[in-house]
C-alpha cells in the first residue's frame, strides 16, 4: 500500500515543481472522486497584440508574448516601416523646419531622422517580463489586470536611397540627392499595465532608456539653381555619424490570447 502512495505522492511534486498544477486531477482520477468544479481551465501559450496608433508614425508593429511561466513572459515585437514622405506630420515638423521653410540635416528635426522618410525598415524589440501577479493563472476568471516590468533591448534599421531634398544654407538654396542607411542599437526599461477581459487582451505601456544610431549618408548629386543658370555637382562622399540620446517610449497594445 505504501509503494502506490509513494509514487502518487512523488508524481504531485514533480508536477508542482515545473510549474503544471494538474496534481489535484491527478488524485482525482486515480482514486474515481472527479469534481467537474475543481478542474482548472487550459492555460493561454501566448498573446498576440499590436499598437493600433504607430501607423500613425510610419511604423506597423506587431508583438507576440510567449509564456514562460504564470508571472513571467517574453515578447517579441517586430515592426514594418514604411514611407509616408506626403504627411502633414513630415511636411510641417521635418522637411520645411530649416532655414527659409526649407529641409534641415541638423537637429532634432533633421529630415534624415525622420521617421517618415524610409523607403523601408524594420524594428525589432525583446522584452522579458515580470509580472506582479499570476496574469496566466488556470485559474478560471474572466476579468484580470497586473502590473509589469521588462528590461528591453531593440534594434532599427532603415534606410532610403536617391532622395531629394530642398536645403538652404550660406545665402544660397540647392537640391541634395542623398542615400540614407540607419542602425540603432537601445536598451531600456518598460513598464505597463495588461489586462484580460475573456479573450482580449489590453496592454498600457510607458518607458524610458538610451539608444545609438549610427547613420551613413551618401551624397550623390547637388543642383544649385542659383546663381542662373545653375550648376551640378556630383560630390560621391559618404558622411558616418555616432549619436547617443535618451528615449522616452508610451503607447498602448490591443490583441487577444493563443
Amino acid at each position: 500500500m505504501k509503494t502506490p502512495l509513494f509514487i502518487i505522492a512523488f508524481l504531485c511534486i514533480y508536477l508542482e515543481c515545473f510549474g503544471i498544477n494538474n496534481g489535484s486531477i491527478l488524485l482525482n482520477e486515480l482514486y474515481g472522486c472527479s469534481n467537474a468544479d475543481s478542474i482548472p481551465e487550459k492555460r493561454a501559450f501566448g498573446t498576440l497584440k499590436i499598437n493600433p496608433f504607430q501607423p500613425i508614425f510610419s511604423e506597423i508593429p506587431v508583438s507576440f508574448e510567449i509564456y514562460r511561466t504564470p508571472g513571467r513572459s517574453l515578447q517579441f515585437q517586430v515592426g514594418f516601416i514604411f514611407p509616408r514622405r506626403n504627411s502633414w506630420m513630415n511636411q510641417n515638423a521635418f522637411t520645411s523646419n530649416g532655414e527659409e521653410g526649407m529641409a534641415t540635416d541638423k537637429g532634432l528635426f533633421s529630415y534624415r531622422r525622420s521617421p517618415f522618410n524610409n523607403d523601408f525598415g524594420i524594428n525589432l524589440k525583446t522584452e522579458f517580463r515580470i509580472y506582479s501577479r499570476e496574469i496566466n493563472s488556470p485559474q478560471t476568471t474572466n476579468h484580470k489586470k497586473s502590473f509589469y516590468y521588462a528590461p528591453q533591448s531593440t534594434y532599427k534599421f532603415c534606410f532610403y536611397k536617391d532622395q531629394t531634398f530642398a536645403i538652404h544654407y550660406s545665402g544660397f538654396s540647392h537640391y541634395q540627392t542623398e542615400s540614407k542607411y540607419s542602425h540603432v542599437l537601445g536598451i531600456g526599461i518598460m513598464f505597463g499595465i495588461q489586462s484580460y477581459n475573456h479573450s482580449l487582451i489590453t496592454d498600457w505601456y510607458g518607458g524610458l532608456g538610451f539608444r545609438c544610431r549610427t547613420m551613413s549618408v551618401m551624397i550623390h548629386e547637388i543642383y544649385s539653381p542659383y546663381p542662373l543658370p545653375g550648376t551640378t555637382i556630383y560630390p560621391n562622399t559618404t558622411n558616418n555619424d555616432v549619436s547617443f540620446y535618451p528615449f522616452v517610449n508610451l503607447g498602448v497594445r490591443l490583441g487577444f490570447k493563443l
